[in-house]
């Protein structure tokens, strides 16, 4: 499987979340033994300039089993922390192999601790990695090998994969954080509101994990003078009955000791995960946050790195606005295509390396496109119309797909929205103040009944 990678130079548990801990002094998952750096150094690098060195690693698969057709492929992911809050997944090698190759397949990628597994013949295949982490003093040190259960099923057969917005996460003592996990479909259809029996849950006290449905709630619990750990998993149970478990690594600083996520966002909402069109393009914002919530983003001017485990889908980020654009290579008409997307930064004066993922589908079975101006300014006295395209696979096949079921609506205040009788994929905007507003048009499309969303953002004058 083909790779792509781009970089800028900018100036065991309680379920089977497929944990492993290992290292030369201790083999403890929890507090590490040694400092943990002073504040400032915290994050996905903790230990910092402080000397300390690592006495034991974590490795954390994104996904404990899944499903994949025949023909098809999905994107797996691993991270592994060390006892020092330090995300060293950049500096481990990963091997994966299976058991059954007529089964499925698996390929190392270029993103960190990636690989593809393709699906070949029907029946359940055990996908297995060893990781090999390179420490200080170019000392290796190699964890007991990790794996997955994936079951391969006839092609064309609906699958569902858990999207993820951190392969790993640090925080601080007394921070709270919202997570958003998705249930995707492999037609590119969120279908966490039609998932059941969302549970999150935490491995040690370092992290107090609750959640409504796909949001889990977050608080980092560490009283002490080094680094806590724990892995949080989320598990749910997709429309066709199968269960999903998703887990990744927190690592939680002592009170004082900041800590860095990278977020990546769309119309001022995170997301973690992306249907991207050929020839219409996605465009998102990256920000670093520190734990205090303050924009860390220009402490962050050294090496961002975007990797991708799909060979058709191009990433051109933009160092001055911090804004990527995302394309598709993927010609239309061609079935789904689904990855990761991987970014990190780094900073010349911190030692943390946030990390974010997207979970991309290229050629969405079904999907709305806006192709108005943008941006979109709207005279207060004139008002204006706004249309959206339903598209199948990239193609352009009318608004029928989608029935009787469209529908517009806004949040904003400042607007009037009315959607048009004939045409039920536009409507009227008609202002009534000044400012920024947002609309959104949604319907269920196909035999599929997917449901779309899209939102326009706008400004009225």
């Amino acid at each position: 499987m083909r790779t792509r990678t781009w970089t800028t130079w900018l100036a065991c548990a309680a379920i089977a979340m497929l944990m492993v801990a290992c290292g030369g002094g201790g083999g403890s998952s929890g507090s590490g033994s040694a400092p943990s750096g002073g504040a400032g150094s915290g994050g996905s690098a903790g230990s910092g300039g402080s000397g300390a060195v690592a006495t034991s690693y974590t490795l954390v698969l994104n996904q404990t089993s899944g499903k994949v057709a025949v023909g098809d492929t999905m994107p797996l992911t691993a991270s592994v922390v060390d006892n020092l809050g330090n995300d060293v997944t950049g500096s481990t090698t990963f091997a994966w192999s299976t058991i059954n190759s007529s089964i499925a397949v698996v390929a190392n990628a270029s993103v960190p601790g990636g690989a593809v597994v393709t699906g070949v013949g029907l029946g359940i295949a055990n996908i297995s990695v060893v990781a090999t982490v390179t420490g200080a003093n170019n000392a290796t040190t190699v964890l007991p090998q990790a794996s997955t259960t994936i079951t391969v099923v006839a092609p064309g057969s609906r699958t569902y994969s858990l999207a993820l917005p951190y392969p790993s996460l640090s925080m601080t003592d007394g921070q709270t954080l919202r997570v958003t996990a998705s249930l995707i479909d492999s037609d590119g259809a969120d279908r966490s509101a039609s998932a059941t029996g969302w549970t999150w849950r935490s491995t040690t006290s370092a992290v107090q994990a609750a959640g409504v449905a796909n949001v889990g709630v977050l608080l980092g619990v560490n009283g002490g003078s080094t680094v806590a750990l724990s892995v949080v998993s989320v598990q749910v149970t997709a429309p066709d009955g199968s269960t999903l478990t998703g887990a990744f690594p927190v690592s939680v600083f002592p009170t004082g000791v900041s800590s860095f996520r990278l977020v990546l966002s769309q119309n001022g909402s995170q997301i973690n995960a992306l249907n991207v069109l050929n020839g219409f393009p996605q465009t998102y914002l990256s920000q670093v946050v520190r734990s205090d919530g303050n924009d860390s983003t220009p402490d962050f001017t050294g090496l961002w790195t975007f990797t991708t485990t799909s060979p058709s889908l191009l990433v051109l980020p933009d160092s001055s606005t911090r804004l990527t654009t995302v394309s598709t290579g993927r010609p239309n008409g061609a079935s789904p295509l689904q990855s990761i997307l991987s970014e990190m930064a780094s900073s010349l004066t911190l030692s943390a390396k946030p990390r974010a993922t997207l979970f991309v589908t290229e050629q969405p079975t079904w999907a709305l496109v806006y192709n108005g101006p943008q941006p979109l300014v709207v005279n207060r006295l004139a008002g204006a119309t706004v249309a959206v395209q339903l598209m199948h696979r990239g193609v352009d096949e009318g608004i029928t797909g989608c029935g009787t079921s469209w529908a517009w609506s806004t949040t904003s205040s400042n607007i009037v929205v009315a959607q048009s009788v004939l045409a039920p994929n536009s409507a009227s905007i008609l202002p009534t103040a000044a400012g920024p507003f947002s609309v959104t048009a949604t319907c269920t499309a196909g035999v599929e009944a997917m449901p779309l969303s899209i939102t326009i953002p706008g400004t009225a004058q």
